[in-house]
């Protein structure tokens, strides 16, 4: 007697395998198909779960036999979407002719399932699931022969439903949280998200639209279709010649259905090089940013807050004339009497806490104060710190080549020794929380660093002359800063001179206190990775000089423009320069410091007599800045294959 739809609901595991293994493929059906889901067979509950797969989940199957194509009916409505190839081939139950039903060309949700169907009895196929190679559950088609009309449900099941529908979108829209995925590993640590946008990211659509509403707040005046360039952010083109929409560093993640973006890691570790004024640039991943002002964009994103022109009408009805931005109408109401509110509000808050900005110097480009955010984020009384801590201005550092660092005092002062826990500290800076950072994506930019080696020196080196100035390396720079740009072995590599040795500038020594290192130690407290590592120390670190052209200006507050003028007496070291420029010096081994601006736009002045920019230390002796003119060229030019 031929099986039935009710013979197959009551059959065990093993009895739906014996029977499918006896099937024939039979021939692949034309037209629509009832299906009904076999979730644990031979359970009491085995029809229950059915009913709510046909109801709510997916109703069947609609073939063309003709084209070798089949769409799924899906959702409450039986919506028809999800296509997949339908053609005859090898079972992986039994290896037996079986009709396959393959999503992996034809859509990208479904793409690792695989379905395969036999005719159990005339009209009635019985099919198993694949995710993979891993067997998912059974299911059954009815062939109908061609397409009929459902019944509309009764009133009582319709409220139900939409009650259900409703219930279910708003739960996975508020708890949806999905970052943009980038599968090369240097355009993940340039995009790719730490989680930041989770609490501290600021929807797109605003993001897009704070520029062109407060243009009067920027910095330098570019054109109102330049986005944050103002602020030195990098934009890289699409392959179609199109620029891109967010800047390298800003990442981006979809979270309770709303796009929100912020900093990642590359903000402060990718620049960029001309080789002449006005010329092409070359963008590095790695170096230290030689472009951004983050100081300069978090108090423009004070003053749009502080604005009385910052209302939920004004931004959302520059959205709107932008395009939308992607916003629904769910999302325009939270905006509007929501999300711009608290927004405004956050802002105000971390204005005020750091107000201590005020009192120090300005950073400028490829600069930051570290560790005074901190304090403020950790509750420190900022307004009640001695003068000794109130400038901790630091150049950002490159960031290649961490596997050799491994055991190294890191930090410019070498307060921690953890690459892991050093890596977790800066994401802080990203907005990246122990609650909300995102530990897969963090791993994969830490995979990246640990080998990722600098670019070579891109332009001419003098052979000679680099060949003079190997063994005056060796002999007044290697047992602090390595072999070579690759080998860092050296008896002082990585380790921590006192200052009163080192002699450079101790404010950001000063700035970071023992009460500071032990509030970090308390850092993911609760968590397998409590922070242990950090300490505070009596000078600054010695570090290897992997792509050391790209790593200007010099010292930890980047007061020395040029490797040249740190191989000088600090007299002789310029006392004011302009930082921001991207055109290399060849010559001297860094940036062009000496103009006043760059294709029009002004750059930041360093002038090194304020607190926390001197330019002394690092001098003497055994540093070789007593050396006569033509040695300390050859030095500059074997630097050059570093």
């Amino acid at each position: 007697m031929p099986a039935t739809l009710d013979d197959l609901m009551s059959m065990s595991q093993t009895q739906l395998d014996e029977l499918y293994r006896a099937a024939q493929p039979g021939e692949i059906p034309d037209g629509d198909t009832s299906g009904t889901g076999i979730v644990l067979p031979g359970t009491w509950f085995e029809r229950m779960i059915a009913r709510f797969i046909r109801w709510f989940v997916w109703q069947g199957k609609v073939f063309d036999a003709k084209a070798g194509v089949l769409i799924n009916k899906v959702s409450v409505t039986g919506v028809k979407a999800i296509r997949a190839k339908v053609y005859k081939g090898p079972s992986w139950l039994d290896g037996k002719e079986c009709i396959v039903i393959d999503y992996s060309k034809t859509s990208f949700i479904a793409k690792k399932v695989r379905d395969e169907i036999r005719e159990v009895s005339p009209g009635l196929y019985l099919g198993k699931v694949y995710w993979g190679k891993r067997r998912l559950i059974d299911f059954a088609l009815v062939f109908r022969g061609q397409p009929r009309p459902v019944a509309w449900v009764n009133p009582v099941r319709a409220a139900v439903i939409a009650v259900l529908a409703l219930l279910t979108y708003f739960a996975l829209r508020f708890t949806s949280d999905s970052a943009v995925d980038y599968r090369d590993p240097a355009e993940h640590f340039k995009y790719g998200s730490t989680g930041g946008e989770r609490t501290s990211g600021i929807p797109l659509a605003v993001w897009n639209a704070l520029p062109v509403l407060f243009y009067d707040y920027l910095p330098t005046r570019v054109g109102e279709g330049d986005k944050y360039k103002a602020f030195g952010f990098l934009y890289e083109t699409n392959a179609d010649g199109s620029e891109k929409e967010l800047p390298i560093g800003v990442s981006r993640r979809t979270v309770q259905g709303i796009d929100r973006v912020f900093f990642n890691c590359a903000i402060c570790h990718a620049g960029s090089v001309r080789e002449k004024a006005g010329g092409p640039r070359t963008i590095y991943a790695g170096m230290p940013s030689n472009t951004v002002d983050l100081q300069a964009y978090e108090r423009f994103l004070f003053k749009c807050a502080s604005d009385e022109r910052f209302t939920p009408d004004r931004i959302l009805a520059q959205i709107s004339a932008q395009g939308g931005g992607g916003l629904d109408v769910l999302d325009d109401a939270l905006l509007r009497y929501y999300g711009l509110y608290v927004m405004r509000e956050r802002m105000q808050t971390l204005q005020h806490r750091f107000e201590f900005m005020e009192r120090e110097p300005l950073c400028g480009p490829g600069r930051v104060d570290t560790f005074n955010p901190a304090k403020a984020l950790l509750n420190f009384p900022m307004a009640k710190l001695p003068e000794s801590e109130w400038v901790g201005l630091a150049d950002f550092p490159s960031i290649w080549l961490q596997r050799a660092r491994e055991g190294m005092q890191l930090h410019w002062d070498g307060n921690n020794t953890s690459l892991e826990e050093r890596n977790r500290s800066a994401a802080f800076g990203t907005g990246a929380f122990p609650p909300t950072i995102d530990k897969e994506s963090v791993k994969r930019i830490e995979d990246w660093a640990r080998d990722v080696e600098p670019p070579k020196y891109p332009y001419a080196i003098r052979a000679d002359l680099a060949a003079r100035g190997a063994p005056l390396y060796a002999k007044y720079c290697a047992e602090c800063h390595g072999k070579s740009g690759r080998d860092f072995t050296g008896e002082y590599v990585g380790k921590v001179v006192p200052l009163e040795k080192i002699g450079t500038d101790r404010a950001r020594l000063d700035s970071y206190t023992r009460e500071l290192c032990a509030s970090q130690n308390t850092l993911y407290a609760g968590y397998p990775t409590r922070f242990s590592h950090f300490r505070k120390t009596d000078g600054y670190a010695n570090s290897p000089l992997d792509g050391i052209w790209l790593r200007g200006p010099y010292l930890h507050n980047g007061s020395v423009p040029t490797v040249r003028d740190l191989l000088n007496e600090s007299k002789e070291r310029p006392t004011v320069f302009y930082r921001g420029n991207q055109v290399y010096d060849q010559v001297r081994l860094g940036f062009v410091t000496d103009a006043a601006e760059e294709d029009g736009t002004a750059l930041f002045k360093y002038d090194t007599s304020l607190r926390g920019n001197g330019n002394r230390g690092h001098e003497g002796e055994g540093y070789g800045t007593r050396l006569p003119p033509e040695a300390k060229d050859a030095i500059v030019e074997y630097l050059k294959s570093f």
